[in-house]
């Protein structure tokens, strides 16, 4: 059955239609600086906002990862405390990742989300590039099949990547796979900085999204869209 959940931002709810279809694949691909993980954020607080458990895949800590989101305004500490949201570091103290190791990191991870289906409604994956470094076009191709068989299953997926996390040869299979795909940039405009956030595929929306926007990234608001006609003034 397919539903959707609003972020709780009414000018970036606007901008996808109103509500963002679940469960779903979505693919949030953008350079460092762009915004995804406040991106992701926001879309987090929205999922534990609608009663879902949420299983945060990461590359900070714990501790790193809650005060990173405190930051931008985003309070995950209750949702972690009463277990609506479990965090998962993929760097471990102590250990030292070899080629090797590192090869087995995305089949052990999608084993894992796995494993989670009964614990969580929801998985963000922020971001794929330590899993994907070493892996194979088949790893990969795997993973987003098991992926897609979990949203199938009313499980929602949600992940970030750099441009070139994913071999250019198999790209285009894996977008033509998801459900959202999200392009994030950033750009300047009349000597302002703003990111971009371009809407590739949306499907599921009762609304026909806006085709992309502009935002900022305040430690207020969190997400703030910026009005096309205020970002050239």
């Amino acid at each position: 059955m397919v539903q959707s959940f609003q972020t709780g931002n009414e000018e970036v709810d606007r901008q996808f239609g109103d509500s963002i279809p679940i469960p779903s694949l979505m693919l949030i691909e953008g350079g460092h600086g762009t915004g995804k993980s406040a991106m992701v954020a926001l879309f987090m607080k929205g999922l534990l906002d609608s009663d879902k458990k949420v299983l945060c895949i990461t590359e900070n800590t714990v501790k790193e990862y809650i005060e990173n989101m405190k930051a931008i305004t985003y309070n995950f500490s209750h949702a972690f405390l009463q277990n609506k949201l479990t965090i998962m570091p993929l760097h471990v103290y102590g250990i030292k990742w070899n080629r090797e190791q590192s090869a087995y990191l995305l089949p052990v991870i999608s084993k894992y989300m796995s494993n989670s289906f009964k614990e969580a409604n929801a998985v963000i994956i922020d971001s794929l590039s330590l899993l994907t470094v070493f892996s194979d076009a088949t790893k990969i191709l795997d993973f987003f099949t098991q992926c897609k068989y979990l949203v199938a299953s009313g499980m929602t997926v949600i992940i970030t990547i750099h441009p070139n996390d994913i071999p250019p040869d198999i790209a285009q299979r894996v977008t033509g796979s998801v459900d959202v795909f999200l392009q994030l940039g950033a750009t300047n405009v009349a000597g302002r900085d703003v990111k971009t956030c371009k809407i590739q595929k949306l499907i599921g929306a009762e609304v026909k999204p806006e085709s992309s926007f502009a935002f900022e990234v305040d430690q207020v608001f969190g997400i703030k869209v910026v009005p096309i006609a205020t970002a050239n003034a």
